[in-house]
């Protein structure tokens, strides 16, 4: 009994974390395409990946595979020693989960086609807490121990402007609309599979 609680803290903890993982789809509108509107490089810059967020390559049925590459291969579009090579899971679709922070480097599996603009790569921010903390009662002075100041300057800004901002509240934007949210997904799979273990 004490191994099914032990096993059911861990199923649930790990529901929890990925809470908040989105699906990406690689290159947005065009998906995974030689010749997209806006390069693939443009896109990725737009939009903020973290750890447990996934990307979706939608190639099409057949179509050349996607390889998880080091910087030089990917700066030479060297196919020859991937890191990775993305399995198409059905559909023309190739998935990968970022499970660390930190750069990747994605490529065509078809040299030319790398050459031609088909290669991606992301930045990954590192994992930070979900929930920033309280802030201090207004009016209240600062805990002895802290040493930043409670608020931020923006770059070219002089104290009193408008652009003062509370540097706690300083976080990434939210994903792309190109991006779903699984929180919905898994809730209920947590939800089932906590009803399960009670009955």
């Amino acid at each position: 009994m004490a191994e099914s609680k032990k096993l059911l803290v861990l199923v649930f903890a790990a529901m929890v974390s990925s809470l908040e993982a989105y699906v990406f789809y690689a290159g947005g509108h065009d998906g995974w395409v030689v010749d997209p509107a806006e390069s693939y490089n443009h896109w990725a810059e737009r939009n903020r990946f973290q750890i447990n967020d996934t990307i979706v390559f939608a190639n099409g049925e057949g179509a050349d595979p996607v390889l998880l590459v080091t910087e030089p291969d990917f700066d030479a579009c060297n196919t020859g020693n991937p890191v990775r090579r993305l399995e198409d899971g059905g559909g023309g679709r190739s998935e990968f989960r970022f499970d660390r922070s930190g750069a990747f480097f994605f490529i065509s599996g078809d040299e030319d086609r790398c050459q031609k603009g088909k290669k991606l790569y992301i930045i990954v921010m590192a994992a930070r807490p979900t929930r920033p903390a309280l802030a201090p009662a207004p009016g209240s002075p600062p805990p002895l121990w802290a040493s930043a100041p409670e608020y931020g300057q923006a770059p070219g800004m002089s104290v009193g402007d408008e652009a003062m901002s509370r540097s706690s509240s300083l976080e990434a934007p939210p994903p792309t609309a190109g991006a779903a949210r699984l929180d919905g997904v898994i809730t209920g799979a947590v939800l089932g599979v906590l009803g399960a273990l009670v009955l």
